[in-house]
């Protein structure tokens, strides 16, 4: 209806507005804040208090993760001022304006920009300094050099899938049509890859992929444009959007085997670290694996372990700053002078309140950039911390981020002590204050030109002799509650009760869906840490449970399977990701595992069982409430 009456603006003052803005945003911050604070407080008084180690650079990490809350505050009110209306109104006027091709088109080139811009995915190339070149040069080579190929390959697998989804949503074909032969497809992929050197240790990475590609810029972006195609297909009879979230973590995972197949053979095979440096490879494969490093690696490792000046730091976090800035103009930009550009030039559509729009994509930025400095500085640092602390509970380890340089040495300061088996064994006192600390010492950490011996403490195990069953124990048992913990705090899972519960029409309670997930994300947290202590093939795992998932779809009506398959992609979020990757790589590191990728696989794999069960339950409930109603009718 047409409106007759002249719309008046209203003018708001500075004082007004910052009245209006503060409550605003004390609520979006308190939203965030819980979301992160228990999980944070759960490992810090882990670490404080079971493996009773101080937590290095708590001010640095503090500091990160009041990054990571301010940033991810910012980025998600970017995305629903900037990103998400312009989503929407695509996905209103495609089918409208465009044929087919066109809109396959538009899904691809968006689902790609969406993964780019995910937070979580540039922390796939912060744990590339934690896997070793030699162990896994193929892993080693997609985590640092050929880092871009990785992000580009699993960019390139949502946004096949975001053209599957939405041919699904035009057409109203049921999800299990595209994921049972997917998931076959998968399980094959990965069985064939066990048996290949190089492919072998990708495995967790691919998998994982999935799992980071869910994220707030690709799961929004997607719903959005996926709701309004299907409002206006008259094809499809869907009422949700549901099941596109699952194929956005699918594809990805193809995507990733494909590039490493391609890369694995131009690469060297794993080898010892001796034959690595003296025989090991041709130098066209060290110039591809190494890159610019190839010169200068022996070096680089050897700084790693030297004292770093204030200075130094300083400059390095200047440097953390400006890349994690260059990284989110790189990831919002392009996206948004995309969907503007397609919505303006090719629809002919002008953009939804342009002000608030630009505002939104500034926030985005900004919030990018806090968010990416904050991973670096906070969880990824604090999982890393816990996650190579862990494994104290049941054998000794190096505090390697504890280790002193000794400086004018005297060697003469030596003694000599026996062990229990009568063995001579060499230390020396060290006096810090007021203490005096005995030091074993070893001749090879002894450097005679500079006069500095460099000591590595050793700490634990802590509940008994080494490898003593209640250490691992405890280990497993922290890493069911830190899943279960995570998923609780995830706000998509609120949102997903939100929405099940009243497509369901309250049979399907919220609080049912989310302790259903939070038990299934604790158990696959559970089974991954398994996995990373004992070096297990992740096919072992993974291969039973999807075949279990797929014989449960046969038995579950089509609602609860798109529910529970969406389920796993909600539950890896912008703060569980960082952390349990960072984790399970500390873990692997401290342990010598090559791998420490897969936690977040299981993690995804096992609440799609929980809610698969949880949802034959409730219909078997809701049956038997229907028949015994019918008996009391006819009585």
């Amino acid at each position: 209806m047409a409106r007759n009456e002249k719309e008046e603006s209203i003018h708001i003052g500075f004082r007004e507005a910052i009245t209006l803005i503060i409550p605003y945003l004390q609520k979006k911050l308190w939203s965030q804040i819980k979301s992160v604070f228990w999980i944070v407080l759960y490992l810090s008084l882990f670490q404080l208090i079971i493996l009773r180690i101080p937590i290095k650079e708590a001010s640095v990490i503090a500091l990160g993760i009041s990054a990571v809350v301010f940033g991810l505050t910012f980025f998600l009110e970017g995305l629903f001022l900037g990103l998400m209306p312009l989503g929407e109104a695509l996905g209103l006027r495609l089918p409208q304006k465009l044929g087919m091709i066109s809109i396959m088109v538009f899904s691809l080139l968006m689902g790609i920009g969406a993964t780019l811009a995910e937070p979580a995915i540039t922390i796939l190339k912060a744990s590339g300094s934690k896997v070793s070149p030699w162990e896994a040069p193929l892993l080693y080579y997609l985590l640092n050099d050929g880092a871009e190929s990785l992000y580009r390959s699993i960019a390139f697998g949502v946004g096949i899938s975001v053209v599957i989804g939405m041919l699904r949503f035009l057409y109203g074909f049921p999800l299990s049509k595209i994921l049972i032969p997917t998931i076959l497809f998968l399980l094959a992929t990965s069985v064939y890859a066990q048996f290949d050197e190089n492919l072998q240790f990708i495995s967790g990475l691919a998998w994982d992929s999935g799992a980071v590609t869910t994220g707030p810029v690709t799961v929004p972006l997607v719903v959005a444009l996926g709701i309004g195609i299907s409002k206006v297909s008259e094809k499809n009879e869907q009422s949700s959007a549901y099941g596109v979230v699952t194929l956005a973590s699918l594809f990805p995972i193809l995507s990733v085997f494909i590039v490493g197949m391609y890369f694995s053979g131009k690469l060297p095979k794993p080898m010892s670290e001796e034959s690595f440096f003296k025989t090991g490879i041709h130098l066209q494969e060290s110039k591809l694996l190494l890159g610019e490093k190839l010169k200068t690696f022996h070096a680089k490792e050897k700084f790693q372990t030297q004292q770093i000046s204030i200075q130094t730091k300083f400059q390095g976090i200047s440097h953390k700053l400006y890349e994690a800035f260059l990284l989110a103009i790189r990831a919002i930009l392009p996206l948004s002078i995309f969907l503007i550009l397609f919505l303006y030039l090719i629809l002919r559509e002008k953009i939804p309140n342009p002000e608030e729009v630009q505002l939104g994509i500034l926030f985005s930025i900004i919030g990018l950039t806090i968010f990416n400095f904050g991973i670096i500085f906070g969880l990824n640092k604090l999982g890393d911390q816990v996650g190579g602390k862990l494994p104290s509970t049941f054998r000794s380890i190096e505090l390697t981020d504890s280790t002193k340089f000794i400086q004018n040495f005297n060697p003469k300061a030596v003694l000599k002590a026996v062990n229990e088996d009568g063995k001579e064994e060499s230390f020396f006192y060290l006096k810090e204050r007021k203490l005096y600390t005995g030091i074993p010492y070893h001749e090879e950490n002894w450097n005679p030109k500079s006069k500095i011996y460099e000591y590595i403490p050793i700490h634990g195990p802590i509940f008994g002799k080494e490898d003593n069953l209640l250490g691992y124990i405890v280990v497993l048992l922290f890493a069911f509650f830190l899943g279960y913990s995570a998923t609780l705090a995830e706000p998509a899972l609120s949102a997903l009760g939100n929405a099940v519960e009243e497509t369901t029409v309250g049979t399907f309670r919220k609080s049912f869906l989310i302790q259903s997930v939070a038990i299934g994300v604790g158990i696959g947290t559970f089974i991954g840490m398994l996995k990373v202590l004992f070096e297990l093939p992740l096919v072992w795992i993974l291969v039973p449970i999807y075949l279990t998932l797929l014989v449960l779809n046969k038995f579950s009506k089509p609602e609860f399977i798109e529910i529970a398959w969406d389920s796993a992609g909600v539950t890896t979020g912008p703060i569980t990701v960082p952390l349990v990757i960072a984790m399970g790589l500390g873990i692997g590191n401290q342990l010598g595992t090559v791998d420490g990728f897969g936690i977040l696989a299981c993690a995804s794999a096992f609440p799609i069982l929980s809610v698969l069960v949880t949802g034959l339950i409730v219909e078997n409930s809701r049956k038997l409430s229907l028949n015994d109603m019918d008996s009391k009718t006819k009585s």
